[in-house]
């Protein structure tokens, strides 16, 4: 459990809700990503809220270690901002800062490849049902990273005008589909934001988080608003609760032959202190996610279960890569090449 609760201007109070602006797209947020690495599974959950809108988004995504998905996503009405609690996905914040808790108890859609969430609608309407069970208790392994007002741009895990941060986690628990129990010992990155939300307001997004346990975790983060303009980037090492930012990140990504579906990736960052790591990815499961809006392009979401490696030790933790329609055909095309693309 970490000693030092907080890095930025956040109070460990921030892990509770906080007050609804009046933008129109004002969103709060709480994401989980927990892997088990000798199970080889793991996955995310998600809950934001949009008040102002009246309805909540709940996403429950899990590779199982056969390589099958667990799929749910609801649109449920939102009564207040009161509480994560969305279509039997719930999470609790128990003592701020250090352990909250994560529950589903509802059903699922078991897809045998999840490549088949190119068409949600058919995947969803095509695989079977089963009901599920999780329940997760989450730990702080790292202190809360970011800033509460979205104003400070030098902040460690830093969003224009939206109060958000970042912590390491482990999760321990089981996880229950029909007649089938595993017990997670899982690491991972829980993330909370709160402020408008515009998922197209993005051109490109890459973030990588890998946690070797509580010795270790990277956190890196790049993104493209503009193609004109050089990405900005986030991210730290966290060592056991000490954080570390990163001057530099560089990625190099390799897709799948004729698609926008990273494979692999290399790692190369630099922290303040002039340290260098590299760490390699390969790609476990892949499932391809996507945003709609209506006169807005398509923004694509491909969430990947990785297998990641650095100087002799191995890990499974997510790498998200988010790409807008526009986008999608060059990295096609780049695919043909085979060869890796820096980015």
């Amino acid at each position: 459990m970490t000693k030092r609760l907080t890095v930025g201007n956040l109070h460990p109070e921030d892990d509770y809700m906080h007050a609804v602006s009046e933008h129109p797209s004002h969103n709060e947020s709480m994401f989980f990503n927990f892997f088990d690495a000798a199970l080889g599974m793991g996955g995310f959950v998600r809950i934001g809220n949009r008040p102002n809108e009246g309805h909540a988004e709940m996403t429950f995504c899990v590779f199982l270690p056969n390589g099958e998905l667990l799929m749910q996503w609801a649109k449920p009405a939102l009564p207040s901002n009161d509480v994560f609690s969305a279509a039997g996905l719930r999470f609790q914040v128990l003592e701020a800062g250090r352990r909250l808790a994560v529950t589903y108890n509802g059903e699922t859609v078991r897809i045998k490849d999840p490549l088949e969430m190119r068409q949600p609608g058919k995947a969803m309407r095509g695989n079977p049902s089963v009901p599920t069970r999780l329940k997760l208790d989450i730990t702080g392994v790292g202190p809360m990273i970011g800033d509460r007002d979205g104003t400070s741009p030098d902040a460690v895990i830093f969003l224009d005008g939206v109060g958000h941060y970042q912590q390491a986690i482990a999760a321990h628990g089981e996880l229950s589909v029909g007649e089938e129990t595993w017990t997670l010992n899982a690491k991972g990155v829980r993330d909370h934001s709160w402020g408008p939300r515009l998922w197209h307001s993005i051109l490109r997004d890459r973030s990588l988080w890998i946690s070797f346990g509580d010795e270790l975790t990277l956190i890196a983060c790049k993104t493209w608003l503009d193609a004109e303009k050089a990405p900005d980037e986030m991210g730290c090492v966290i060592e056991h609760g000490e954080v570390t930012p990163l001057r530099s990140i560089r990625m190099r990504s390799h897709f799948a032959p004729d698609t926008y579906y990273h494979d692999q990736v290399v790692l190369e960052v630099t922290d303040v202190r002039g340290r260098s790591f590299s760490v390699s990815g390969a790609v476990l499961a892949y499932v391809p996610l996507r945003h709609r809006k209506e006169g807005q392009e398509t923004v694509y979401l491909g969430q990947a279960m990785t297998r990641f490696e650095m100087n002799g030790r191995r890990t499974v933790g997510l790498s998200e890569y988010f790409d807008a329609e526009s986008t999608v055909a060059g990295l096609a095309e780049l695919s043909r090449r085979g060869e890796f693309v820096v980015e």
